[in-house]
C-alpha cells in the first residue's frame, strides 16, 4: 500500500467517524481569536492571573520539535515532562464563551488551581512542568491571562518538512486534516496566522521562538538559550536529552532516543517531485 492510499483510507475513518476538516469555520474561529485578544484586551484585564511559574507551555504545529524541546528541559534536575496534556483543550467550550468579554476572577482562579493540580499530581516537587501539547497554540490568550508569568516555547520548523513530516506520520489518535496533503497546507497557514499575531500581542519575555534547524545546528547555545529563559540555574545532563529514559507516548518516541542529529533537516529535498500542494512553501 502507498502512502497516497493509506492517507486516503485515514481520511475515509476520519469521516466516519465525524471528524472532517471544516475549513471555513476553522478560518473563522482563528478570526475570532485575532479579534478578541488584542493589546487592548490584555491591558484591561485585571491582574487576577496566578503567579505561578510552574507551568511551561511547548507548542507549535506536530513534528516540529516539540518533543526534542521537552525531552531537553526535562533532562533537568528540577523539571518534569508533562507530556501532551487535555486540560487547555477539555477547557475550550468554557474560554470561548467568554472570551469575548473579561475573565472573571472566580472563573481565572478555578482553571488555575484545577491546571496547577494537574502539574502537582505530575510532580509534587519539580521547580517547572512542561505541557507539551502543540495545538495549545491556539489558545495562548487565555492561558497568557491566567498564567501570566508561564513560559511558553514555540517550536517552528522548515514548513515543508512539517508538512511532510505529519503527512508521513500514524499518529494514532485521529486528527482530521494529517491525511490530506490541501488540509495540511490550509492548517499549517492558519497556525502561521495565529501565532504572528501572538508574536505581536504577548510579552517577549514570556514568548520563546525556537528553530528546530538551529537547535540542532547549535545546540548547546540554544540549550542554554532556553534554561535561561524558563528562569533555572544550567545542568549538563541538558545536553544529553537522549540519555533521558522518561516514558514518551507521542510519535517522536524513536527520535527522542537518539543523539540529536541534522538529517531531518531540509529532509524534502529527497521528494522534492512528490510535494504536491506542499510547493506553495518553497522559497
Amino acid at each position: 500500500m502507498t502512502l497516497p492510499e493509506a492517507n486516503r483510507i485515514e481520511a475515509q475513518l476520519q469521516k466516519l467517524a465525524g471528524r472532517t476538516s471544516n475549513r471555513g469555520k476553522y478560518t473563522a474561529e482563528i478570526d475570532r481569536i485575532i479579534e478578541t485578544y488584542t493589546p487592548e484586551f490584555f491591558a484591561r484585564q485585571k491582574p487576577f492571573g496566578s503567579p505561578s511559574e510552574l507551568p511551561i507551555l511547548i507548542v507549535g504545529m506536530p513534528r516540529s520539535g516539540t518533543t526534542l524541546v521537552e525531552q531537553i528541559l526535562s533532562s533537568h534536575a528540577k523539571v518534569e515532562a508533562g507530556g501532551e496534556l487535555t486540560f487547555w483543550s477539555e477547557q475550550f467550550p468554557a474560554l470561548a464563551e467568554v472570551a469575548p468579554i473579561e475573565l472573571a476572577p472566580v472563573l481565572t482562579r478555578n482553571l488555575a488551581t484545577d491546571y496547577l493540580a494537574v502539574l502537582r499530581d505530575i510532580s509534587p516537587a519539580a521547580e517547572r512542568v512542561t505541557d507539551k501539547t502543540p495545538g495549545n497554540f491556539q489558545l495562548l490568550g487565555p492561558i497568557h491571562l491566567i498564567f501570566p508569568q508561564a513560559r511558553i516555547i514555540h517550536c517552528r520548523r522548515n514548513p515543508i518538512d512539517t508538512c511532510l513530516s505529519i503527512y508521513f506520520t500514524y499518529f494514532g489518535t485521529m486528527k482530521d486534516f494529517t491525511g490530506d496533503r490541501g488540509d495540511i497546507v490550509f492548517f499549517y497557514e492558519q497556525y502561521l496566522r495565529l501565532t504572528a499575531h501572538w508574536r505581536r500581542v504577548l510579552r517577549n519575555d514570556r514568548l520563546l521562538e525556537i528553530d528546530y534547524e538551529s537547535l540542532v545546528g547549535d545546540r548547546e547555545r540554544l540549550t542554554r538559550h532556553i534554561i535561561e529563559f524558563c528562569g533555572l540555574d544550567w545542568d549538563e545532563a541538558c545536553l544529553h536529552s537522549e540519555r533521558n529514559r522518561r516514558v514518551i507516548k507521542t510519535a517522536s518516541n524513536w527520535q527522542a532516543r537518539q543523539p540529536v542529529y541534522t538529517t531531518s533537516v531540509a529532509r524534502w529535498r529527497h521528494y522534492e517531485p512528490w510535494l504536491g500542494e506542499f510547493r506553495r512553501f518553497l522559497t
